[in-house]
């Protein structure tokens, strides 16, 4: 395998969405279910007003929110015109760009704003071990993958379950990667699609670019996350005046994005030798921090 094509990733799920021209301007129209779209809305108000959004040096790093119809379930934002820092097999941009991308990050980060979903350490051991019995209700999957699964999930939870240290939570995209974020016709680059907003560790967001990138690129050897996540890494650290990750925690977050994406990529579902691959290299990633608990004297 030498790499994952555009078209064999699975995309999230459809959502409807169409674009609007109104009063010489163009808009997005996204249709949400439930509560779902207000919560987004909201999220994005707060950010227009950080640091994110209208008032950021140079350019918005985000679409202007425009409003929200609580019949239709419709959130309106403004559409930013231009074209992903990265494609599979075009991932040139998510690292000339990373110190920008650094920035914009940073900004996300420091916000300060607050949402109810929250991806905790323990909240996403539950959702790997979540995705494993997913994995193993489907009668299509082999006993090598699912072992792989299991193998990987015990790993994360002898990382992460007994770890209950207080962490820094901060307002996450929980998506990250170089399709989300656009270098803009106008200049400056824009992060889009906030459906997954949440309050994580910075690492995650870190993790999931790393992981995004290292399987796109055919998911070889072992994620060099220096090499992954540098330039990146600098321009969040310029920004935000503090260093984004602790390498520990930054490999073992790693180990649960590729988890996630073993469990969710079409591409990986018919390709089960990289997928056992990518599995693999999760477990090792996790192994390399277990937490250590307390014994009994005697």
């Amino acid at each position: 395998m030498t790499g994952i094509t555009q078209s064999m990733v699975a995309l999230e799920p459809a959502r409807l969405v169409r674009i609007e021209r109104r009063r010489g301007s163009t808009a997005v129209v996204t249709r949400y279910w439930g509560a779902e779209g207000a919560a987004v809305h909201d999220a994005m108000t707060g950010l227009w007003a950080s640091p994110l959004g209208r008032d950021r040096e140079g350019r918005p790093g985000m679409p202007q929110p425009l409003g929200f119809d609580e019949r239709t379930g419709e959130l309106t934002t403004a559409w930013v015109p231009g074209t992903p820092l990265g494609e599979p097999g075009r991932v040139e941009g998510a690292f000339s760009r990373a110190v920008e991308v650094g920035n914009l990050l940073a900004d996300l980060h420091g916000s300060g704003v607050v949402v109810d979903r929250v991806r905790d350490r323990r909240e996403l051991a539950r959702s790997v071990g979540r995705q494993v019995a997913g994995v193993a209700a489907d009668p299509t999957t082999s006993g090598v993958v699912l072992e792989a699964f299991i193998d990987a999930s015990l790993a994360v939870d002898r990382a992460w379950v007994q770890d209950e240290a207080p962490r820094r939570l901060v307002l996450s995209h929980g998506a990250l990667t170089p399709r989300v974020v656009l270098a803009a016709d106008r200049g400056g680059l824009v992060l889009t699609d906030f459906d997954r907003l949440q309050l994580a560790e910075p690492e995650r967001d870190l993790a999931h670019w790393a992981a995004w990138l290292w399987v796109t690129d055919g998911a070889f050897g072992t994620p060099d996350t220096p090499e992954l996540l540098g330039d990146l890494v600098c321009g969040y650290a310029a920004r935000a005046r503090r260093a984004p990750a602790d390498r520990a925690a930054l490999e073992v977050h790693l180990a649960v994005c590729l988890v996630r994406i073993a469990h969710g990529w079409a591409a990986l579902r018919r390709d089960p030798m990289t997928r056992v691959r990518v599995l693999r290299v999760a477990a090792a990633l996790a192994d390399r921090h277990p937490t250590r608990r307390a014994g009994r004297a005697g």
